[in-house]
């Protein structure tokens, strides 16, 4: 990361802000919480800072490890925020771990070591008064929806969900190494998301063990070894605080290892008018973060479940970057990604990052409405790079997109239905132009499933489905199935092969849709406009999909001529090379004889 100079920033913001300032030194041999908290006597914990700060307050934390939970739930006020500075940025470290010792051996023929484990992460109680311990509360997810986590010397380590799958796991292991070959189960769940791994560990909540066997064999007491003991680092979560926090600013820090569960952030700021800056956040159990306001030059990396950003009303992600999160095999089709966001409104993504995670770079879904995506990369995540799902008025300008959904990382479900670089599924009046779509599986996909009948506060009951896109000014070029998609899986394209029981003959399904007009959705008759991008497939590529391939009456286009006959659409096309500057080394500008040029589209101006 980029850091500022600590020393300017720290004393332009002591001058603008503070009526008082604090000290926080973990290092100091005079640290005390009983401090007045000065730099001669500065506060042993952030979090007693936290106790102590009013509205205009500066918290100064000087380098080191912070292991605690700073639970501030005092606001500032518009023009007194409440601020804590990392000092110098990047060299203080809150983190959800502890260090584990005391390991002893428990099988003579595995090296398997048990610590004592009283920590027991709930997220809910069923109606017979059992607890649960693992989110979503499915089967599934009995293991990769946990909370536990271990590190050892600063790697994560696998979980089992059991002493015997962890014995079980072991004998495979070693079988493996002794025959010289990679562990099979210390591997990533997913192809190429998280990891390395320094051995495998089960918690035994019931038993109050946590047992652990790393892949050298060696004993666990040679070595540094860090349990996650906290499920937040910082704020309270709305269970705790309803109203949350605002004007509260955070710059600096490095936030980890925390035992959060999927849909659960380490890091809460949510309320309104918060400002998350220059930290990073990384390898949390589940969730990572969740700001209220604005998150400017951020990492959010390495989470097991979504990173999380900032959300909520009137929010602002700038200059951020997300990577490798959802690296734990998460039910896709219901929460994953970089990061995913529903019902928010009002916000702003720009020169922002998605790289490498598990699902969507980013997702927006559940009527997330009026938000600005601009000057973004999405590259290489595993299903589509930005993913627009029963969502209004999404702006989407001036984005890149590169080899999404086609395995580079993870495993792509539903190779065959809508991923692409950019997804608009069942939503209304998105504008997508000036964007650059190159090597995904698909470039620009429409996925129509609808109506999907939402309840909001502000629209009434909206019927989601496509209608009011405006797609113009794309390159979409070299995508490994169609440069542009419209994956229509309703009416107007014939029945479905699940139908066809019902009603026996077309005519008798026709009869049925005549009388249920709103299960018909005409692309062309839904107010989109699709016009002035360029296409360019290779061998082996397709230029158009219409409708679905299950239903009898979809159709491939590899002609604009017959194309624009079928539907009105892109008149003002084209279908070229659109000679990048050079492609094999992903500068995707183009050249100044570029077709591009004459459709002014693409992300990139000439090269």
């Amino acid at each position: 990361m980029q850091w500022v100079t600590s020393a300017l920033v720290l004393l332009l913001t002591v001058s603008q802000w503070a009526c008082a300032v604090y000290f926080v030194d973990v290092n100091s041999p005079k640290a005390s919480d009983a401090n007045p908290g000065t730099a001669d006597l500065p506060l042993k914990t952030i979090n007693r800072a936290a106790q102590l700060v009013q509205p205009g307050d500066m918290v100064v934390v000087k380098a080191g490890v912070y292991r605690e939970h700073v639970r501030l739930v005092r606001s500032g006020e518009p023009g007194a925020p409440i601020t804590f500075v990392a000092d110098p940025p990047g060299s203080v470290i809150l983190t959800g771990a502890d260090p584990i010792t005391g390991w002893e051996r428990v099988d003579s023929d595995a090296p398997i070591y048990r610590v004592p484990w009283k920590h027991r992460f709930v997220i809910n109680r069923r109606p017979d008064g059992s607890l649960v311990e693992h989110h979503p509360d499915d089967e599934r997810h009995r293991l990769w929806g946990r909370a536990e986590l271990v590190i050892v010397d600063g790697k994560l380590c696998l979980p089992a969900l059991t002493l015997d799958e962890l014995r079980s796991a072991w004998r495979r292991h070693i079988e493996a190494i002794k025959g010289g070959k990679p562990s099979p189960v210390l591997q990533p769940p997913l192809p190429n998301l998280g990891g390395p791994f320094a051995g495998m560990f089960c918690a035994d909540t019931k038993n109050q063990w946590l047992y652990l066997w790393l892949a050298d064999g060696s004993d666990p007491n040679n070595h540094q070894v860090e349990a996650a003991t906290r499920s937040a680092l910082f704020g309270l979560s709305p269970w705790e605080n309803r109203d949350g926090v605002r004007f509260v600013h955070l710059r600096g820090f490095v936030f980890r290892h925390a035992a959060t569960f999927p849909q659960r952030a380490a890091v809460w700021l949510h309320g309104s008018d918060n400002l998350l800056e220059d930290c990073i956040v990384e390898e949390m159990a589940g969730g990572g973060v969740l700001v209220h306001g604005t998150m400017r030059r951020c990492i959010i990396r390495r989470c097991g479940h979504t990173g999380g950003g900032a959300a909520g009303t009137n929010f602002l992600n700038e200059d951020c970057v997300w990577e490798g999160n959802s690296w734990k095999p998460i039910d896709r089709g219901w929460d994953a990604g970089g990061f995913k966001l529903a019902w928010a409104k009002d916000g702003v993504f720009r020169r922002c990052v998605f790289r490498r995670n598990g699902g969507p770079g980013l997702w927006l879904d559940i009527h997330v409405r009026h938000v600005i995506i601009t000057d973004c990369t999405f590259w290489e995540n595993e299903h589509h790079g930005l993913f627009v799902e029963i969502s209004r008025d999404i702006t989407i300008v001036r984005n890149l997109f590169v080899r999404n959904g086609i395995g580079v990382v993870g495993k792509v479900e539903w190779p065959d239905w809508g991923i692409a670089g950019l997804t608009i599924a069942e939503s209304q009046n998105c504008v997508v132009a000036f964007n650059t779509f190159v090597g995904n599986k698909d470039g620009i996909a429409l996925r129509e499933q609808g109506p999907r009948p939402l309840e909001t506060d502000d629209y009434g009951v909206i019927p989601y489905h496509n209608r009011g896109h405006v797609i113009v000014g794309n390159i979409c070029a070299f995508n490994r199935g169609y440069q542009l998609a419209l994956w229509y899986d309703n009416g107007f394209f014939g029945w479905h092969p699940a139908e066809r029981e019902k009603f026996k003959t077309e005519a008798a399904y026709e009869a049925w849709l005549k009388a249920n007009p709103d299960r018909v959705f005409d692309p062309t008759k839904v107010g989109m406009v699709i016009d002035r991008n360029l296409y360019w497939a290779e061998r082996g590529q397709k230029l158009i999909l219409y409708g679905v391939p299950w239903r009898p009456k979809y159709r491939e286009f590899n002609d604009l001529n017959e194309w624009r006959k079928a539907t009105g659409f892109d008149q003002q096309s084209l279908i070229a090379d659109p000679k990048f500057v050079n492609p094999q080394a992903d500068d995707f500008r183009s050249l100044h004889d570029s077709p591009a040029r004459q459709l002014n589209a693409g992300k990139f101006g000439i090269g």
